[in-house]
């Protein structure tokens, strides 16, 4: 997935200007306060130049990308691109600094489904989770329209994830939300997503779960014990930040280290 060229958000909180290039198979709707563009891109970047945007509808898709890079190197964002890619998901994360100029997502044709998490750097705050505290998740699609986020004094981090193919069917019988609800919080639900808010204090273990393949994001570092049904334990240790795909199956976890485990896990549901 590529960036669109910047635009600038007009004080109102709505994109002042836009610009689009070309992509062989996405079309994607970037509405303006002032009028609707259709452009090949899903993503519109901070911008802090007010001029007019060129036209490089000509560019190759390599010198698309090194412009983007080029960008986001002069105004201090961090764009890792490949953090998990495989068939049902390609997840991204972006890191904006401080008093950004705000950004938006254009509207994207189907089969395009995202799922944004937010992060704010939180440095000063001990119950931060890794320097930075989760804030929320929201599901973009065709339907959902346009999502701005406006501009901000702090600087704040977006865990996005693209969805593709759905997961062959598979059976959810003892499902952790409802025979663990204590340690499994549910943020947001579809029919695409669930995405749940898993938290075990020191000590504390839940019981034999089904599990849904899923992207799991990590908020704290967590030293935990996973059982399967054969009663085989392994040790799962985990850095705050890291993302990492969960297929399907069957486990209970037990939280053997001396700190909150806390994860994020976006549940992909079947076909």
């Amino acid at each position: 997935m590529h960036l669109a060229q910047p635009i600038l958000l007009a004080s109102d909180g709505w994109p002042r200007c836009t610009a689009g290039v070309p992509h062989p198979s996405v079309l994607i709707e970037l509405t303006t306060n002032t009028r609707t563009t259709r452009t090949g891109f899903c993503f519109l970047r901070a911008c802090a130049v007010a001029a007019s945007v060129a036209s490089v509808a000509g560019s190759t898709l390599a010198q698309q990308e090194q412009s983007e890079t080029q960008w986001e190197r002069e105004h201090g964002i961090q764009h890792e691109k490949r953090l998990l890619d495989n068939k049902f998901v390609a997840v991204e994360r972006i890191t904006f600094p401080p008093n950004n100029e705000g950004f938006g997502y254009a509207r994207e044709s189907e089969p395009a489904r995202i799922v944004f998490l937010r992060f704010r750097a939180a440095e000063q705050d001990a119950t931060a989770l890794g320097g930075w505290r989760f804030e929320k998740v929201s599901f973009f699609s065709r339907e959902a329209g346009r999502m701005i986020v406006p501009p901000g004094a702090g600087a704040f981090r977006l865990v996005n994830i693209y969805l593709s193919d759905q997961p062959e069917r598979a059976p959810v019988a003892d499902d952790a939300v409802k025979l663990d609800p204590k340690h499994n919080e549910v943020l947001l639900e579809n029919s695409r997503i669930r995405v749940v808010r898993i938290h075990f204090a020191p000590g504390e273990s839940g019981p034999m779960v089904d599990k849904r393949p899923r992207v799991i994001i990590v908020l704290t570092d967590s030293h935990a014990t996973v059982t399967l049904p054969d009663g085989h334990s392994e040790v799962r240790d985990a850095k705050a930040g890291t993302v990492y795909f969960g297929n399907a199956g069957r486990q209970a976890t037990n939280n053997i280290g001396t700190t909150p485990l806390e994860n994020v896990v976006v549940e992909l549901k079947t076909k």
